[in-house]
């Protein structure tokens, strides 16, 4: 089946855009021409980019406080609908396609029918650094694989593993599960997954469909994004049943020692056992997130926006 026999819709959150979305939107140019962007603005101060966009993109101009991580993107998903998408397709402002073929190769499962969603292989921006590569190679593997509900057992956590920065679903199908969730803090692309999975849908993780993507948080940034981890998997309730964390943590530290000394770089051993331990320490002051007043959750998270949002149910 051809893939241009299903409309799709690309859907940006993007929020005071800087030289990636310049970057994103010269990779995107070809794009522009046969698909139908969705540009949702959290009410940008700097709208020098925006500029750039062809006249007839749509950007949809939200107000800050309201912007949430699910919340927002099926604002997206719903002014997709009214194109007549088939195909929804998830990036965020700084992921930089590889190559031409990333969005052909992303929607190909999904046209086929072999999967109904799909997630892109990141790969690390030239110059990150040795232990942001080691991530993106640990959890974006080199060849592409299949997962179903039969897989939750097994792989535990990593059976929902999916991610937003470039990801694609049947639109059909992602009403039918009721979309991204609107009340969590974060991992609404992992919420999603595990509601798919346990309808019986099948996710493909497509290792040929490659976008540029990584972070080199510092350790005060690893921490508060780990506290919100860890109050996302508090909240998650028996969606995530079967989803072993601690077990992955441990392979993912032993596989990084392992890559840093491969590389030369003994040097890093202390900082792979001190980013873990703040990792560690944040996530679990996260799931235990309920015995901690307000203004403290604020100062310890990453998304310390979701607190106010969401604070009748606190």
């Amino acid at each position: 089946m051809d893939n241009k026999k299903m409309k799709r819709s690309i859907i940006i959150p993007i929020l005071n855009p800087d030289s990636y979305v310049e970057q994103l939107l010269l990779k995107m140019q070809r794009v522009y021409e046969s698909e139908n962007p969705i540009f949702l603005d959290s009410s940008s101060k700097n709208r020098s980019l925006l500029d750039l966009m062809p006249r007839d993109t749509m950007i949809h101009k939200i107000e800050r406080k309201d912007f949430n991580h699910g919340a927002t993107r099926n604002l997206g998903a719903r002014l997709a609908a009214e194109q007549s998408a088939e195909i929804l397709v998830f990036m965020t402002q700084d992921a930089l396609p590889a190559n031409e073929r990333w969005l052909e190769e992303l929607t190909a499962p999904i046209v086929s029918g072999e999967s109904v969603a799909t997630f892109a292989r990141q790969l690390p921006r030239p110059g990150a650094s040795l232990l942001e590569q080691f991530s993106r190679y640990f959890n974006y593997p080199e060849s592409s694989r299949l997962r179903s509900q039969s897989d939750i057992e097994r792989l535990g956590v990593k059976a929902f593993f999916f991610s937003n920065v470039c990801s694609a679903v049947r639109a059909d199908v992602f009403w039918e599960v009721g979309g991204f969730p609107e009340d969590v803090i974060m991992n609404e692309d992992m919420t999603l997954a595990a509601k798919l999975l346990r309808a019986g849908h099948t996710i493909k993780y497509v290792a040929e469909s490659e976008v540029i993507h990584s972070h080199d948080y510092t350790l005060k940034q690893q921490f508060r994004r780990n506290f919100d981890v860890g109050a996302f998997f508090a909240d998650a309730g028996t969606l995530l049943a079967g989803a072993h964390v601690g077990s992955e943590g441990l392979r993912f530290v032993r596989e990084q020692m392992r890559y840093v000394l491969q590389h030369g770089r003994a040097e890093l051993l202390g900082l792979v056992v001190l980013e873990a331990a703040t990792k560690f320490t944040a996530f679990q002051l996260g799931k235990r997130h309920a015995l901690l007043p307000l203004r403290v959750k604020k100062k310890l998270s990453m998304h310390s926006y979701h607190w106010d949002q969401h604070r009748e149910t606190l």
